[in-house]
């Protein structure tokens, strides 16, 4: 059944009915100030941190989203009432229209029902720390309606999401005041600027208020039916403790066909509700607040289009991929409606991989994100797996805490720096491809001569910095020259302790060809030769000790004791994805080696809604091997479709050149192609999710947990740069796709460092991978295109063959 489509020309997914079978999701703000809401306007805000600077709450693992941001609408004249997104009054759909349009950074919602039209958009003006709910209502009828609209939102009692749950000083320590249309809450009597106080503001002057929850739900009631809104008025009722909302009213009176306008604020900081209540009282204000909204994205999404004959690669690419790459790039992993705030700080292998597929789009962040890791990185060449940025930001280091403009805890310096028990054998390597990519596509050379320094003291060039997370892997080897597991690897439930990962050292494989052609492009010849030994010396241990002739693929590692994980001799987690995709997608597997492992990936992890990562799951306990044998099968890390990965074997099929089978892959990952499917998918069509149920679970083809997941950057860099082949590199800009053969060919526009490439590949015979001619500006190229002037417009013309 299908719940909703997409409409590309505005880059919005429109739900038609909003009972869909989860709650789908959007990201509201850029910046600082971010709310998470649902089709039916369910959700919370924060600034900068879930955990630690709340500001509307947010009841998780319910079975409906809410509390919300809503806006109940009352008809005086009956006593009528209903909401403008379905929930929480739920209206029946036989009497009420709705629709929502989930866009990029906003959300719009719509309800037609008993004569009022009625529109309400969400999102977070650039540059304030506020959420705008722009309402517009309109009499559709030819009688005078009296309307009365009222807001809600619940507080977070505690600007730390866990007091919430089990902190009950919490509910005695905040209070409530209203002064000229404007709620404000305040926490913990405080005096700093920003957090700890939150407020709800109107355009209009109100005829009722409360900031009391209980007092406008009333007693054995909930959202639906609100005793405020059944009654028609609030209770004027603000004070301490207890719970609190922000709840104003007002009545109008609409003539026939008359439509009016009005807006609610909701934000962050003392005293801003009455400079953003002024600031938006005009209604040409709010237009441009939400025109630089769609600029904002529509610039962003202008640096990379496609046309192609894949619809679904074209709409995910132009618009949803980057969007949701960019989100999780902005705001890490731990604001979602399945990670809600229960901790914050940035997952070290996360934002590496995140950062490396939006330095053409939002390079500002990118490279935040870069000296975050690199802050985070000790000398001895790991990262540290999950920290705060904060910790390690000199610019803080002597901010008084109430000047702080986020309240975070801040541990001792030995809590911060754990040991290498506690290390993930992987993090740190993720840097390196990251930062060439960065440079490649800035030409910030001297980025790579910053000084930053490390968490536990001492301090190195960003290049510096890059040869420690090299050399660290190769000193962590087991006795066959494997990089050795650690706490875990990219699989959090691989716990190998002693044992040695394969991934890992086909991921340093990988990092070392990066770093080789960065040192060659700077000179640094003792370098090239220093790490084309350690690559050599990777290469001769992986392909001794790693290869399974009899199944015809990688093994995914060994235990301690010794044991193979993943031979075609064992029942259970015989062949593994991850290890097969990076041997290829590294450059470290041989063209005949690499055809045989990922038949073999085709052959036992397919399926039509994407590849499992292993294959028979596990089904019996083997802490050898890790909590992996213990989840279960089917689920997650034992044997779901887990989606990041998903991309290495698109990457790694275009390197072999079979652009056939990479786009088979993507086909069945991409969230567009399930879009008629949702009975089965649930989640979102316009999300990628973190896994979906594998074949040995009765849910299969189940997604969960959506936005939040390394899948999206990754599906974004493996198209752009190995399907559509449009790459930069140190030397400059390459061209080299590897498509299905029944492509006539495809369009790129590409902006680069300033210029406009304007590029058209045609495929007359019908290959998936070749290149007999490029031109740029008619005059024929051979090698790479040198970056072109700053703001020329430039046609690169390609045909494959």
């Amino acid at each position: 059944m299908k719940y909703g489509y997409f409409d590309n020309g505005n880059k919005e997914y429109v739900i038609t009915r909003p009972d869909v079978p989860a709650p789908w999701t959007n990201y509201l703000g850029t910046e600082k100030f971010c709310t998470v809401i649902s089709q039916n306007a369910g959700g919370y805000s924060f600034y900068k941190s879930p955990e630690y600077n709340r500001v509307t709450k947010f009841r998780p693992n319910a079975t409906f989203d809410r509390p919300g941001h809503y806006v109940y609408l009352r008809d005086d004249a009956t006593g009528d009432y209903w909401s403008i997104s379905w929930q929480p009054v739920a209206k029946s759909l036989d009497e009420a229209k709705y629709e929502v349009r989930h866009g990029l950074s906003y959300s719009k919602f719509a309800c037609e029902y008993n004569g009022i039209s009625a529109q309400k958009t969400l999102f977070v003006p650039i540059g304030e720390d506020a959420e705008i709910w722009d309402v517009v209502l309109k009499n559709t009828t030819d009688e005078v309606r009296t309307i009365s609209a009222f807001s809600f939102v619940e507080f977070s009692f505690s600007h730390i999401q866990s007091d919430n749950q089990n902190h009950q000083m919490s509910l005695y320590s905040a209070g409530t005041s209203y002064e000229d249309g404007v709620i404000e809450y305040d926490l913990y009597y405080n005096t700093k600027e920003k957090e700890g106080y939150y407020y709800l503001a109107s355009s209009f002057a109100p005829d009722s208020y409360d900031g009391q929850r209980d007092t406008f739900i009333g007693a054995y009631r909930d959202e639906s039916n609100p005793i405020a809104v059944e009654k028609g008025r609030c209770s004027n009722h603000v004070q301490t403790c207890y719970n609190h909302c922000g709840s104003l009213h007002k009545q109008f009176t609409l003539q026939p066909g008359e439509e009016i306008r009005f807006n609610y604020i909701l934000g962050i900081g003392k005293n801003e509700g009455q400079r953003l209540r002024q600031k938006y009282q005009d209604n040409a204000v709010v237009d441009a607040a939400f025109a630089e909204i769609k600029h904002h994205w529509e610039s962003r999404c202008n640096k990379f289009k496609v046309t192609s004959p894949n619809e679904g690669l074209d709409t995910m690419i132009n618009a949803w991929t980057l969007y949701q790459a960019e989100t999780c790039v902005v705001w890490s992993r731990f604001a979602s409606f399945i990670e809600v705030g229960g901790r914050t700080g940035l997952g070290y292998r996360d934002t590496a991989q995140d950062a490396i597929s939006v330095p053409h789009s939002n390079p500002t962040m990118t490279r935040k994100r870069l000296v975050d890791l690199l802050r985070g990185q000790v000398k001895a060449g790991y990262g540290l797996h999950l920290f705060d940025p904060d910790w390690f930001d000199p610019d803080m280091a002597d901010v008084e805490p109430s000047k702080s403009p986020t309240v975070v805890p801040t541990p001792s310096d030995a809590d911060k720096i754990h040991g290498i028990d506690d290390t993930c054998s992987d993090d740190h390597l993720w840097l390196v491809p990251t930062i060439c990519k960065y440079v490649t596509e800035t030409g910030e050379e001297s980025f790579l001569d910053e000084v930053i320094p490390y968490a536990d003291g001492g301090d190195a060039t960003v290049y510096d910095h890059m040869k420690a997370a090299l050399d660290f892997s190769a000193e962590y080897v087991g006795q066959t020259g494997i990089c050795k597991g650690l706490r875990a690897d990219w699989n959090d439930c691989l716990n190998l302790g002693g044992g040695e990962s394969a991934m890992v050292s086909f991921l340093h494989f990988w990092a070392l060809q990066e770093f080789i052609q960065l040192a060659k492009y700077q000179g640094k010849t003792a370098d090239v030769e220093k790490y084309t030994e350690m690559a050599a010396n990777v290469r001769e241990a992986c392909e001794t000790h790693l290869w399974d002739d009899e199944g015809g693929w990688y093994i995914r590692g060994l235990t301690k004791n010794g044991d193979k994980i993943g031979t075609a001799q064992q029942t259970e987690g015989r062949i593994h994805l991850e290890s097969n995709t990076l041997a290829v997608l590294s450059g470290m597997a041989s063209q005949d080696r690499g055809e045989q492992a990922m038949d073999a990936v085709d052959e036992n992890l397919y399926s039509d809604y994407g590849l499992h990562l292993n294959a028979p799951s596990f089904s019996t306990p083997n802490d050898d091997i890790g909590f992996v044998t213990r989840v279960y099968q089917g689920v997650k890390e034992n044997g779901a479709i887990f989606s990041h990965p998903n991309p290495w074997a698109w990457v790694a099929e275009a390197k072999l050149g079979r652009g056939d089978r990479a786009m088979k892959f993507y086909d069945a990952l991409n969230p567009y192609n399930q879009n008629d499917m949702i009975e089965t998918r649930m989640a979102e069509p316009y999300s990628y999710v973190q896994f979906i149920m594998g074949r040995d679970h009765q849910d299969h083809g189940r997604a969960n947990h959506p936005w939040l997941t390394g899948t999206s950057g990754w599906a974004y860099f493996a198209v752009t740069n190995f399907i559509l082949g449009v790459q930069t590199g140190f030397d400059g800009l390459t061209i080299n796709p590897c498509i299905p053969t029944e492509w006539p060919g495809f369009e790129v526009t590409r902006e680069w460092r300033g210029a406009t490439y304007n590029i058209n590949v045609t495929n007359p015979d019908h290959v998936s991978k070749g290149i007999k001619s490029i031109t740029l500006n008619g005059q024929p190229v051979d090698g790479a295109i040198a970056p072109q002037a700053d703001g020329s417009v430039n046609t690169v013309t390609v045909v494959m063959g």
